[in-house]
């Protein structure tokens, strides 16, 4: 068995990357032991009451029951994003400061079924776990290669550098298909085994999207080959819908033209004048409007207003097609 501590909080952005974690840590817990007493798990169901109101009192008992029958007990939080606010929290960081000494709780942030929206992380409960547990950061977000590759490691096989560009590629964002993939490369090649692209592509299938920012970094490459090509993966079967990959443009160009032309010196001052929490997607909107300037800032609103008014029916121009060409034409500009 793993030596225990009293608090793990789990977060990511994709929810098979959660339960694999979840899984991988519930297991290393539970070691030689008997599961179905070690471990009580806890949901949103059991958080709310009669009048639909919901409380981590449920939570807090379980966490604070000793052990029955082992010597340790492990309690599962699921569906934690429920409680977002720091008033919700105080029970639990009262309970962090002194937790039953023979009792682990595994927090995982994430959405319960009724919740529509995930809320922010509170940082109280991260510093608290921080200071008497673990954080178990499953978050992928720009980092899919590295994460494959880490993935890869603990799997047991060994993939090189161009099989790891070429999973990435045809992956995308549905990062859910690569333990999978890992397993069957595992079953299939064996323990220790050195892949390459020609042992990887067989097993592959075909590719999946790919998250919003891609298409913005292609465009941005000023290759409007490369654009359609990102684009393509975008809308294609079981992908985005046009207006929705519209409304992410129309945000992303109205931040760059709210910069032209402001005289902007660091991504700090860009940040609080997009209302920014942190610097990171400042410094890049910073970036391209000083690379477009004033009037290509313009003109690319003036190509998503014309593309917006043609998906509602302004010209009779399939979708794909008007997308298309906006996605060329903005691409055109930072040529």
């Amino acid at each position: 068995m793993a030596q225990e501590k009293p608090v793990y909080l789990i977060r990511g952005d994709d929810p098979s990357v959660l339960s694999q974690e979840l899984t991988k840590l519930t297991k290393e817990l539970v070691g030689d032991g008997d599961r179905s007493l070690l471990i009580e798990e806890i949901t949103e169901q059991d958080y709310e009451d009669d009048d639909g109101n919901y409380s981590l009192s449920p939570l807090l008992n379980a966490a604070q029951t000793i052990p029955f029958l082992t010597e340790r007990r492990i309690v599962v939080g699921r569906d934690l994003g429920r409680f977002s606010k720091s008033a919700d929290i105080q029970p639990l960081l009262e309970y962090l400061e002194s937790p039953l000494s023979t009792n682990s709780l595994i927090l995982v942030w994430e959405k319960g079924p009724k919740l529509q929206r995930l809320g922010n992380l509170p940082k109280q409960l991260l510093e608290s776990v921080t200071t008497f547990g673990e954080i178990i950061d499953g978050r992928i977000g720009r980092k899919t290669k590295d994460w494959i590759t880490e993935q890869a490691t603990h799997s047991g096989i060994h993939l090189d550098r161009a099989s790891i560009d070429l999973i990435t590629e045809i992956v995308g964002e549905e990062v859910s298909r690569v333990p999978s993939l890992l397993q069957t490369l595992l079953s299939t090649f064996g323990e220790g085994s050195r892949l390459g692209t020609d042992d990887v592509k067989p097993y592959l299938g075909d590719s999946g999207g790919v998250p919003p920012w891609e298409l913005t970094d292609s465009i941005a490459k000023g290759d409007p080959a490369l654009a359609l090509k990102t684009l393509a993966r975008m809308q294609g079967p079981g992908g985005r819908h046009q207006m929705q990959i519209m409304g992410f443009l129309n945000s992303h160009f109205s931040r760059i033209l709210r910069l032209a032309g402001m005289q902007l010196s660091t991504p700090q001052n860009a940040a609080a004048e997009l209302g920014d929490k942190s610097t990171f997607r400042a410094k890049k909107t910073l970036e391209e409007s000083r690379k477009l300037g004033n009037g290509r800032s313009k003109k690319a609103v003036i190509f998503l207003s014309k593309a917006d008014l043609d998906l509602r029916g302004a010209t009779g121009t399939p979708p794909e097609v008007t997308m298309e060409l906006l996605v060329a034409r903005l691409a055109n500009l930072y040529r």
